[in-house]
């Protein structure tokens, strides 16, 4: 059986990349992608060189948050992620979909995935940003087998459906003894106790509490003014605080 070529192209270009964090979640609606998003636009405003992968292949949407609408690859033995920011480089399936739809599972989607990974020429990051889909279906669990040593920062709001599925989605990581970076309450009101109790349970780090920003919405497609948003400046505290990078 020959070797697919396409996993030495993968290994390749990743081996670029200092420092890889996964963003993720046991259930949608929890405002991974716009921590995903956000993270990425303090790390570049800060001065890394910064990547954001957007892997949710059924419904990508971190180029909504950027303001991107048309975008395209420039191909170099296979494609460049695109400039959107300084420092900042942004890869999706989206250019390629735009308002379609993606119906695959299985190997089909274990394929689309490889695929998709190993014609990415990422140049030398210091950090990459990866928007994990939600759950634990298919393209999670081909992720930790393809890209080395991610680190996971964990999304959950206060609400008890959330943290039901959350603390599965922990459990698993924790038996595959997978690196969690922490958990992050996102959306909070005024309480966010079974975030921190959920963080208390599995003797993880609690990260923070973003607070629920009805601005937010406002600002969607303007970079400085998202980083100038209450959620941005918790998030920020956040990075400040836990976000070592080598």
């Amino acid at each position: 059986m020959m070797p697919d070529i396409r996993l030495y192209r993968l290994k390749k270009t990743m081996d670029k990349v200092k420092n890889i964090i996964s963003v993720a979640s046991g259930k949608g609606g929890v405002g991974k992608t716009t921590i995903s998003t956000v993270l990425s636009l303090i790390l570049s405003e800060r001065g890394y060189i910064t990547g954001l992968l957007d892997l949710d292949f059924h419904g990508p949407s971190c180029h909504t948050i950027l303001g991107i609408d048309k975008m395209e690859y420039e191909e170099e033995k296979g494609i460049n992620p695109y400039k959107a920011a300084e420092n900042l480089y942004f890869a999706s399936i989206y250019p390629f979909v735009k308002n379609g739809y993606v119906p695959l599972r299985g190997m089909e989607l274990s394929n689309a995935l490889i695929e998709f990974l190993s014609i990415l020429n990422w140049k030398e990051l210091d950090c990459l940003i990866i928007d994990m889909p939600p759950g634990m279906g298919d393209v999670l669990l081909d992720f930790i087998r393809l890209v080395p040593s991610p680190k996971f920062l964990i999304v959950a709001t206060n609400s008890a459906l959330v943290i039901q599925t959350v603390r599965r989605l922990i459990k698993f990581m924790i038996e595959g003894n997978f690196n969690i970076l922490g958990i992050v309450a996102n959306m909070i009101r005024n309480d966010d106790a079974l975030v921190r109790e959920l963080a208390k349970e599995f003797s993880i780090k609690f990260l923070g509490s973003v607070p629920f920003d009805q601005y937010f919405e406002k600002v969607l497609g303007n970079m400085q003014e998202i980083l100038r948003t209450n959620l941005a400046a918790a998030l920020s505290d956040i990075v400040e605080q836990y976000i070592k990078l080598k």
